[in-house]
């Protein structure tokens, strides 16, 4: 009988050190549990979820709901490659109400970059954001390291990272209404991204004078009128045929802000990211007709 309960208390104890093994103690842990244990296999639909935030003891960092009262989400797979080529999954987190996760400005919007795609990714990424701040963009998304456990398995070091997203506290422009018609209200509100898919909604342009093709996903407004439609295709249009145009005339300045486009291009030349003109290159635009275009905000150094 002794030797029996030694066993069962040797047993538990294996079975606890086991499941403390499986993060490091040293980073937050983001407890997530799906809907009935429900598998996230969509990247357009949310499911419903509840959360909780355990701070691990670190040092400026608030615990946020518990295992006996986790807090209600919604989350999603997000991203194209590191979505479709991995089984470490890329997911989007939508909270019930706003929180300041892991220090971050309140939100119900975030990102869990898995970085599978890349052995230097969760380096690459934390540099090339902090560039940029250096550098003065206007906004960069802030991202910290967190430990996920999902469903209760333990998937791997995420990076909990602020969306790009038009809001006061991120792209902080107008927001334009979907299917708006009134020509004086198309004009800005506008969150855009030079795509490497052709998937999204997005317009198509040809760049180069027609040797290549550019696929521009429209992320605010999400549903566009055949007014908006034209008055991004023609913008977008308009800029590729300046920079494609004369070098020596300066009009391509009364549309598009040099300054953030230089600051833009240091950045990704400092981190050598080949693909920064031609996937996850965003652009937005104030509301107004001699508002400039902006490059930026920064996005996604895995290549």
């Amino acid at each position: 009988m002794k030797r029996y309960i030694f066993l069962t208390i040797f047993c538990l104890v294996a079975l606890l050190a086991v499941e403390a093994a499986t993060y490091s103690g040293t980073l937050p842990v983001l407890h997530i549990q799906t809907e009935n244990n429900a598998p996230i296999v969509s990247k357009d639909d949310y499911i419903n979820a509840t959360y909780y935030l355990d701070a691990m003891g670190q040092e400026g960092i608030l615990s946020v709901g518990s295992a006996a009262a986790p807090l209600a989400m919604e989350i999603k797979g997000r991203g194209n490659y590191t979505w479709k080529g991995f089984d470490k999954k890329p997911y989007r987190i939508k909270l019930a109400d706003k929180q300041p996760l892991l220090g971050m400005t309140k939100s119900k919007h975030f990102a869990l970059l898995a970085h599978a795609d890349d052995s230097k990714g969760f380096m690459r990424n934390a540099i090339g954001f902090e560039l940029a701040r250096l550098i003065g963009m206007t906004w960069t998304p802030m991202a910290q390291p967190v430990e996920v456990v999902l469903n209760g398995d333990y998937i791997g070091l995420y990076f909990l990272t602020e969306t790009i997203r038009v809001d006061k506290d991120r792209v902080n422009i107008v927001e334009q209404e979907d299917e708006e018609t009134d020509a004086t209200k198309i004009t800005g509100g506008w969150l855009v991204e030079i795509d490497n898919y052709d998937t999204d909604p997005h317009i198509t342009i040809t760049e180069g004078g027609d040797v290549y093709t550019m696929w521009v996903t429209y992320k605010t407004p999400e549903v566009l009128s055949p007014q908006q439609e034209a008055y991004l295709t023609q913008q977008i249009t308009m800029l590729d045929k300046m920079i494609y145009g004369d070098k020596n005339s300066d009009e391509l300045w009364q549309y598009l802000d040099m300054d953030a486009l230089a600051k833009f291009y240091i950045v990704q030349e400092l981190m050598d990211n080949y693909e920064s003109f031609h996937g996850s290159c965003y652009l937005y635009k104030e509301i107004g007709a001699n508002e400039k275009w902006h490059f930026g905000p920064v996005w996604d150094f895995g290549s």
